[in-house]
């Protein structure tokens, strides 16, 4: 049917087409033109009408959250790439314990990353109390 090459490619290609979607959709999510930094300052929940005002912890977790992100994709990837080879074991246990080694080692992958995020988020919160008590 196809060879090795162009299954390759049409992989290779299929993620890229796939990153694209996902990183376009990201940053089409834009809310500096909706209207919600107005409302909030009406509203009495921030200082400045213009969220111009950016702090070393919002930077830091716009890069956390777009780290997250590319690990969130590759574990996406890994997911699908184990479950294409499982499909196409045709009945090669090597094949199919490979697939599955994949699928395993990128659940605990992400298992992994999710609790480091959580407990990093837990103790800069607690972290923030501490030094920033509330009014």
């Amino acid at each position: 049917m196809f060879n090795f090459k162009k299954k390759s490619f049409l992989i290779i290609l299929s993620i890229l087409l796939l990153a694209n979607f996902v990183i376009t959709e990201v940053n089409a999510i834009d809310s500096t033109n909706s209207g919600l930094d107005k409302t909030a300052f009406k509203a009495g929940l921030t200082t400045s009408e213009s969220p111009t005002d950016v702090s070393l912890a919002g930077t830091i977790g716009q890069i956390i959250g777009i780290i997250l992100s590319f690990l969130g994709i590759i574990f996406f990837v890994l997911v699908i790439y184990g479950g294409f080879l499982w499909m196409t074991a045709a009945g090669s246990e090597e094949q199919v314990g490979k697939a599955k080694k994949i699928i395993v080692y990128a659940a605990i992958g992400i298992i992994i990353i999710l609790s480091a995020y959580v407990i990093t988020n837990f103790i800069t919160t607690e972290f923030t109390k501490i030094v920033v008590p509330s009014t």
